[in-house]
């Protein structure tokens, strides 16, 4: 599992028992996140393994909100001593940063195993200014209508991203590659600067 915050994680889901486990997975899809951050769906966690979780919780929800969102659940479900370990892990692991400094510059370095899109979440939803063409792109091959429609209906585009993003979770890479291209065709400009950082 790919880099220190995600080991955290998988570690401290790995431990729960198998009920437990499934209680996260449930109550994961409750919580409301902060502002800018969309719930993960249960149908899109229903079937991960640990590993695959965390590295989900990190992709979805970057490195400085993730850890604030798995301690949130672990207490929400009664597993405090978990949630209380994770924190104190997460002060001393190596590489981890300390845990107030978890947003530092490090949030955008390259993640071994993210796909590209997964990666720049956070500056594609931010940049990204043309998104219906993207969307158009995408429909009919990874979106389905009722998904292109109700993205169409969100009122900017960071909140059209934002959207888009939240159906990543049951896509494969095929699907990324196909976000990826519909990307370069419609904000190549803004591709090639995020490929040049």
């Amino acid at each position: 599992v790919g880099n220190a915050v995600t080991r955290l994680l998988w570690n401290t889901l790995k431990v729960l028992e198998e009920h437990d486990f499934q209680k996260f997975k449930r109550e994961l899809s409750k919580i409301q996140p902060k502002e800018g951050y969309e719930r993960i769906e249960l149908e899109s966690v229903a079937g991960l393994s640990p590993a695959a979780l965390a590295t989900l919780l990190y992709s979805h929800y970057g490195r400085s909100h993730c850890v604030e969102v798995t301690v949130e659940v672990l207490r929400a479900i009664g597993q405090v001593q978990q949630a209380e370990h994770l924190l104190d892990m997460l002060q001393t692991a190596p590489g981890s940063g300390e845990c107030p400094a978890l947003t530092r510059a490090s949030d955008h370095s390259p993640i071994p195993g993210l796909h590209f899109v997964e990666q720049h979440r956070e500056q594609l939803i931010q940049r990204v200014t043309s998104v219906s063409p993207v969307l158009d792109q995408l429909y009919g091959h990874v979106l389905t209508n009722e998904q292109y429609q109700s993205i169409r209906g969100m009122p900017t585009p960071q909140e059209q991203m934002r959207l888009l993003y939240s159906f990543m979770p049951s896509w494969d890479v095929a699907c990324k590659d196909l976000f990826l291209d519909a990307l370069k065709k419609t904000n190549n400009h803004l591709l090639q600067d995020l490929q040049g950082q």
